[in-house]
């Protein structure tokens, strides 16, 4: 059961085993079925259907989202149970990561081995999808008594216990990191950092201003995050940012300074530290991020030989 805006209510509910598909969407059943969900939540005043329809929970993917020439993108590719709306979010996140590499490809700007990379970045995605909703959908219909014991304990508590509120409400999905993609550099290279997005994980946004946020800093092509205490801008830096140009898509180089504007790059000001804190950076920690917003690679400090290898896989070269 779910509350809406406008005073309305979704409610899913599970044929049982053997029952009329057909029959369970006549209108007489499905009011019979809601009315007495709605008496259970002590609902009295009238009310009305908006919409209703039935629908199967899949967890199905293809074995591989590239054949030949064609990639398959959202539900071509994989199909998901329609609670939490995890079929339009792993959707978006394969168009998203589909959409830049067959750019650089069609355009001479990478191999064509970089499209390899869509299938193991995107099913592995798609596969976490399957745990979180196998999860949930054993708690809503558990289908052995200790997995109802679970979820009477859980609801039980939840009435008096915050703690226990989130296992009534399983995580629907979360953002995918590339950890084991082909394209991903220095698996072991996130020791050094106590916070941040790792490498092969999606930056997370971070709002600087009122109306200022981190991702609209960042460009069509590859983005350098340095983080610099006084606003100086090494000179290795630049180089790496202009190294990092592929094509016509130039490497941003976006400076998080808690002093003046930097003299090179974009300045996106940090005064406080929260943004740096944020991403367990120090003076002179860079991030490496493709396309799509996930990190090739980070470092405590610059090393310009590893940042233009880390490039250089996430183009597949």
């Amino acid at each position: 059961m779910h509350r809406q805006p406008d005073d309305i209510w979704r409610i899913d509910y599970q044929l049982p085993e053997g029952e009329d598909a057909e029959a369970a969407v006549r209108e007489d059943v499905v009011r019979r079925n809601v009315a007495a969900i709605i008496e259970m939540l002590g609902e009295r005043g009238p009310w009305e259907l908006e919409w209703w329809s039935l629908y199967q929970a899949y967890t199905l993917a293809l074995d591989g989202y590239r054949h030949g020439r064609v990639l398959f993108v959202g539900d071509a590719a994989h199909l998901v149970p329609i609670f939490g709306v995890r079929g339009l979010n792993s959707g978006l996140a394969d168009a998203m990561n589909a959409a830049w590499k067959m750019a650089y490809v069609t355009r001479g700007w990478a191999p064509d081995a970089l499209l390899d990379s869509y299938s193991p970045e995107r099913r592995g995605a798609t596969l976490e999808v399957f745990e979180f909703a196998i999860k949930s959908t054993r708690f809503m219909t558990p289908p052995t008594r200790g997995y109802a014991l679970l979820r009477e304990a859980a609801l039980s508590l939840a009435v008096d216990h915050e703690f226990t509120r989130p296992l009534v409400n399983p995580r629907q999905s979360q953002p995918y990191i590339y950890r084991d993609s082909p394209l991903t550099s220095r698996p072991d290279g996130d020791a050094g950092f106590s916070a941040g997005p790792g490498n092969g994980a999606p930056l997370a946004n971070f709002r600087p201003g009122p109306d200022d946020f981190l991702l609209d800093h960042l460009g069509v092509g590859f983005t350098l995050l340095y983080f610099s205490a006084q606003a100086d801008v090494p000179r290795e830096v630049v180089e790496l940012a202009d190294d990092c140009r592929v094509g016509t898509a130039a490497c941003r180089l976006l400076v998080c300074t808690g002093g003046a504007r930097a003299a090179m790059g974009e300045t996106m000001a940090d005064p406080d530290g929260r943004f740096a804190a944020a991403y367990g950076a120090a003076a002179g920690t860079l991030y490496l991020v493709r396309p799509d917003r996930h990190v090739c690679g980070r470092w405590r400090s610059v090393q310009p030989d590893e940042v233009r290898s880390a490039f250089r896989r996430a183009l597949a070269r």
